[in-house]
């Protein structure tokens, strides 16, 4: 990665644009000439003492873990918004200014975000390359699942080659999750460590008296099939002993087949499927024909924190996942 050399506004000016363009394109991020000025700036002010440790996260799972370890010792940004499907990231200025001034980046890894790199090289920030010591892999150590067997390509739709990326839909990966970064934090600020313990231990003793609760409500249902319209949820049924009834999309990130759709409904009918888990920023059409052929139940959801008011730290949405669906299944 070629560092950022301070040669001048007008010399200045012209890298930075040359830089965005060859990132993500110019039409699309080059808004103004602002901007780059503005990114300019940041480039060339020197880092003031700062009370407060300047962490970015990718998608809102790990914003709200990390805020739960950071306390108030780190300003906690995210990237992809409340509610916002990962897979529609649009790469946008204020996202490169907030990866320049970041000290730390929370990552999910197994490329569910692989945007992050295209901003990272935006805004100039080598602190933040895949591999740095500033950088959270927040997955390291998650025993992965739905790991494809055999090639991957795109004529299978938006598979993850590296498994599923939604871990953190199980509470169990909690505990790794907010140990990664807790080990992230401490690696650039040690001086810390120790809150960053203290805070995670608080946190992880609200998560397993949350988990207790969670466990006596699903409890009733264990065994029972849920059919989704996506393929996000393999970590949520191994956690309450649910089982996988079925995905709407034969392929992700495609529409399905009219005969898969038939299949899945004649599938549904035989297994007694009842609820079917739709991705609150996904299409209804197709899974309301189906719930209507079936009987089902057509339960939508969001995935991750924060698109539902008062859902946006991690124990409350998961409270209100757990809820959901226990309704659903009665």
């Amino acid at each position: 990665m070629r560092r950022l050399v301070l040669a001048g506004a007008p010399a200045l000016l012209e890298l930075g644009l040359r830089r965005l363009s060859r990132a993500v394109g110019l039409a699309r991020l080059v808004r103004s000439v602002a901007f780059v000025l503005a990114l300019a700036g940041a480039a060339l002010a020197p880092r003031a003492a700062e009370a407060k440790l300047r962490v970015v996260t990718t998608l809102p799972d790990l914003f709200a873990l990390t805020r739960a370890v950071a306390g108030d010792v780190g300003a906690v940004d995210l990237i992809a918004r409340f509610g916002q499907n990962p897979h529609d990231m649009e790469v946008r200025p204020s996202h490169m200014l907030l990866v320049r001034r970041a000290d730390v980046l929370v990552r999910n890894g197994l490329e569910e975000d692989a945007w992050i790199d295209v901003i990272v090289r935006g805004a100039a920030n080598p602190r933040l390359l895949r591999g740095s010591p500033n950088v959270v892999e927040a997955s390291q150590g998650i025993r992965v699942l739905k790991v494809p067997a055999g090639h991957v390509d795109r004529s299978l739709g938006d598979v993850h080659p590296l498994g599923s990326p939604h871990y953190t839909l199980d509470p169990d990966n909690a505990v790794i999750v907010t140990g990664n970064i807790a080990a992230g934090l401490a690696r650039v600020a040690p001086e810390h460590a120790r809150a960053f313990e203290a805070n995670r231990a608080a946190f992880l003793d609200r998560l397993a008296d949350a988990q207790r609760r969670w466990q006596a409500v699903l409890a009733p249902f264990r065994g029972a099939r849920i059919v989704s319209y996506h393929d996000s949820w393999p970590y949520f049924y191994s956690a309450f002993g649910l089982v996988e009834g079925g995905v709407i999309e034969d392929r992700p990130g495609i529409p399905p087949s009219p005969q898969h759709v038939a299949a899945l409904i004649r599938q549904m009918r035989d297994a007694g499927v009842t609820v079917i888990l739709q991705e609150s920023w996904y299409p209804r059409d197709t899974a309301k024909l189906i719930a209507q052929e079936t009987g089902a139940t057509l339960l939508v959801v969001p995935q991750s924190p924060g698109a539902v008011k008062g859902t946006e730290d991690y124990i409350s949405h998961l409270e209100y996942l757990v809820g959901a669906i226990a309704d659903a299944l009665k």
